[in-house]
């Protein structure tokens, strides 16, 4: 149990580790420059304290280095606003938690695996000031098509190199498994520990409507995260429901049968490919 202050400690400090790789490039940048991300990161996560109830701080450090941690002052906001549940809000919240530290905790390759991903993004992140200049003309057409369509993938292929892309792609369909798994997970093991499931998830939706979400919305991408709870959460439960818990299994087997991006919107595609393996 934490604070919102550690809370945002415990991040700086995995996001310092991750990026190690680009320290000696960023390095080579003016002082203002860094100094920019710096505030750009320091404003977000001061944003996204106020708004998490519970993480899995994943073991990007290495094998055993995952926290679990509950933000004190937002679940106890959360369930003051909704004192007939309230209770229940806090173990379902854990519930979701919980489940994320029994994937990586079960399934050895995997903390390697999304180390290997950030590792491929940030290796082919654009740092240089001509090449991102290249990228102006080209940006606000794409946010304009990203805004009529709901679809980032436009603005993506602008902004990011072609191999960092294809990082998304697989980073996408990897975060929706487990997001949608801490979902179905949270909301399908509540027998005698959760009394009002639906009074639980009107709690949790009922937080995406203030202003703080619509701002984070904005800047750090949360409609794409709610994308990959919802998403998920369908893929998942239609492999349970056709497949059981051993076919929902497969994904965590090795990483070639995890879901793509695309998979994950049509689970049957997913359960082909992976049954003939």
């Amino acid at each position: 149990m934490v604070g919102r202050t550690a809370w945002v400690r415990t991040n700086l400090e995995v996001v310092a580790g991750a990026f190690e790789p680009l320290r000696e490039r960023l390095e080579q940048r003016p002082n203002a420059s860094r100094r920019v991300l710096g505030i750009q990161l320091g404003g977000l996560l001061g944003l996204l304290s106020t708004k998490v109830l519970g993480q899995f701080v994943l073991p990007l450090a290495g094998a055993g280095t995952g926290q679990l941690l509950v933000v004190g002052p937002n679940l106890l906001d959360l369930a003051d606003d909704h004192g007939r549940v309230a209770g229940d809000i806090r173990r379902t919240v854990v519930l979701h938690e919980v489940t994320h530290r029994l994937q990586f905790d079960a399934t050895p390759w995997l903390g390697d695996h999304l180390r290997g991903l950030v590792e491929r993004y940030l290796h082919h992140t654009r740092i240089d000031g001509n090449q991102l200049a290249e990228l102006l003309p080209r940006l606000s057409g794409a946010i304009a098509a990203a805004k009529e369509t709901g679809d980032l993938r436009p603005l993506l292929e602008t902004v990011l190199t072609d191999e960092q892309v294809e990082v998304v792609d697989e980073a996408q369909g990897l975060m929706s498994l487990l997001e949608g798994h801490g979902n179905a997970t949270m909301y399908g093991a509540t027998d005698g520990l959760v009394d009002d499931p639906a009074g639980v998830r009107e709690a949790l939706a009922s937080r995406h409507g203030d202003v703080t979400s619509k701002v984070l919305t904005a800047v750090a991408g949360l409609e794409m995260k709610r994308r990959q709870y919802r998403e998920g959460e369908v893929f998942v439960n239609h492999v349970l429901d056709h497949a059981g818990t051993d076919g929902l299994n497969r994904a965590f087997a090795a990483p070639e049968f995890l879901p793509r991006a695309a998979e994950i919107t049509d689970p049957d595609e997913w359960l082909a490919r992976v049954s003939g393996t």
